[in-house]
């Protein structure tokens, strides 16, 4: 059975999650409902970020990476106004905790959107002959 490209992405976003809380867990430092938190407010960004650039590569395949780009912007303007609403700068270290798995749900997102790139059909247009 072959795993499809975005089913791929998404185990790995969990595999992530899963690795983190554990030691998180080992740690001993608390803030579970902040971490879980953080995390279901990433997930749903991780999982709008694949499903709009999937819609994208079916409607406007050659757009794919302007909407990636956007789709960054937005997601980085939407953690900063959410930033305070979570309280992570109550946990310890929390720029160590919340940064890094921020830039490895961007590091999927971005190897997915290169995937989508790489596979998109290049539609030529016939030319006129008077445009030769």
């Amino acid at each position: 059975m072959k795993i499809k490209n975005t089913s791929l992405y998404i185990i790995l976003f969990f595999v992530m999650f899963f690795l983190h809380f554990g030691i998180w867990l080992l740690m001993e430092i608390g803030f579970e409902t902040t971490f879980i938190r953080y995390y279901l407010f990433l997930t749903v960004l991780f999982t709008m970020v694949i499903t709009i650039l999937s819609l994208i590569k079916k409607i406007y395949p050659t757009y794919i990476g302007f909407a990636f780009m956007g789709l960054v912007m937005f997601k980085l303007m939407i953690m900063f106004l959410v930033m305070k609403k979570l309280n992570l700068s109550e946990v310890p270290n929390y720029k160590l905790h919340f940064i890094v798995p921020y830039l490895v749900s961007l590091v999927l997102e971005t190897l997915y959107a290169v995937k989508l790139i790489q596979t998109g059909e290049v539609v030529e247009t016939p030319k006129d002959e008077k445009n030769q």
